[in-house]
């Protein structure tokens, strides 16, 4: 079995000594620069919105690339809103990220096309964390067999955990069928959900062999034993922060230590231990974007749990810390993106974690956000305003990126 207790108490001390103060951001932002990154912000999405409306009249241009419009303006918005560096650019907008990325929805939309959009670009999301490792392991960047199938259980296992309208007994009973399954057996499906997941379990077992890629199942089953332990999560009394702690960590780490593995097939300790950290990282990036939704299902989390008024800059704070931390370790890959790649996410998640804080006020304080407020590209009352405009500015994009994409880039 995979060291998952050993990498819990690893991460666990890494957190406890984190520090709870502000850390010190890479750029602070004056409010004049704000405004001018806002007006930039406004411009792009009318842009786009004009893009779409001559959508159809591009795309009879044959001899016409229809992102020739389009990336250039996607790039000034990434590097002019949010201060992406020239050679974190050339990854985003690398023709194998987009060719990959539009080869997952049309093999997404084929395979399951009872998925909306919206599901596929929660699905698109692991695409590109694999997509990463695969560049910090130098290995190429496409669609293997293994990253379309995990990434697909996501929109599809998740939405089953989170239906409420399911009940626990269903979840418990379907968590052990979907175990038995990634145990090589072949229970019957208890409908078009189960079925769809247990087909996405013969595409890893095409690819690694089991008898060849035993880390390859392990990591499948730390994950599914994650997924279970969380449900202890829900609607839970007296579980001891401690022990709230250790599932989040668990869930999170075994996720992205199954990404690494069905991307190499095989795995050092070191990778294995850093990849959990990476994990560990982002379910609390998670975490932190769903404080109001988890706080209001009374789904416990290392942030949702904070009893009295509620103040969690401490979290946050401690949170990037940690990520830092925990970030450094994945040094042990050797790719020759590593380096670039390493500071693009912690680029991308610390903006995220800024921008979460913003978007919800009443978990913090006014001192706090005050604060952070300086290291925002935009400030949070306008973040806040476009997030009410649009429930999902980032999939309004998602959509418009692969209406620009050429198909024949496809792979």
């Amino acid at each position: 079995m995979l060291a998952v207790d050993s990498y819990i108490e690893h991460f666990v001390r890494i957190w406890e000594e984190s520090p709870e103060t502000l850390p010190e951001l890479k750029i602070r932002y004056s409010e004049e620069g704000q405004v001018t990154r806002e007006r930039k912000f406004s411009e792009f999405q009318e842009k786009v919105k004009r893009f779409q409306s001559k959508k159809e009249k591009v795309r009879v241009l044959k001899d016409r690339d229809p992102g020739h419009a389009f990336f250039p303006v996607f790039r000034d918005f990434l590097e002019n809103v949010f201060d992406f560096e020239a050679d974190h650019l050339e990854i985003i907008l690398s023709d194998d990220f987009k060719s990959v990325s539009k080869d997952f929805f049309f093999k997404a939309r084929t395979f399951g096309p009872e998925l909306s959009p919206e599901n596929i670009y929660q699905g698109i999301r692991n695409v590109w964390i694999m997509n990463g490792l695969q560049l910090m392991m130098g290995l190429p960047v496409e669609i293997t067999p293994s990253v379309f199938s995990y990434s697909m259980i996501y929109p599809y296992s998740d939405n089953l955990l989170d239906e409420p309208s399911v009940s626990g007994k269903e979840k418990q009973e379907f968590s052990k069928r979907f175990n038995r399954r990634l145990h090589g057996e072949n229970p019957q499906p208890a409908g078009h959900t189960e079925s769809q997941l247990f087909r996405l379990v013969g595409m890893f077992e095409t690819q690694f062999p089991r008898n060849e890629f035993p880390g390859v199942y392990k990591s499948l089953y730390a994950i599914q034993q994650g997924q279970t332990n969380s449900l202890s999560l829900i609607n839970c009394n007296g579980l001891e922060k401690s022990a709230i702690r250790k599932i989040c960590f668990e869930k999170g780490g075994a996720s992205v230590l199954a990404d690494g593995y069905l991307v190499a097939g095989r795995l050092t300790q070191e990778q294995e231990r850093a990849l959990f950290g990476y994990g560990v990282y982002l379910q609390l990036l998670d975490d932190i974007q769903d404080v109001k939704e988890d706080t209001e299902a009374n789904t416990k989390t290392m942030f949702s749990c904070v009893e009295g008024t509620p103040d969690l800059g401490a979290f946050v704070n401690r949170t990037i810390h940690f990520g830092r931390k925990a970030m450094e370790e994945l040094r042990c890959f050797e790719g020759a993106k590593t380096e670039t790649m390493l500071a693009l996410m912690n680029r991308s998640i610390e903006t995220m974690i800024v921008e979460s804080a913003g978007l919800n006020p009443d978990a913090y304080s006014s001192e706090y956000l005050e604060k952070l407020e300086k290291y925002s590209p935009l400030r949070f009352g306008f973040i806040r305003q476009k997030r009410t405009e649009s429930k999902s500015q980032r999939f309004s994009l998602f959509k418009k990126y692969f209406d620009q994409v050429p198909v024949k880039a496809t792979r």
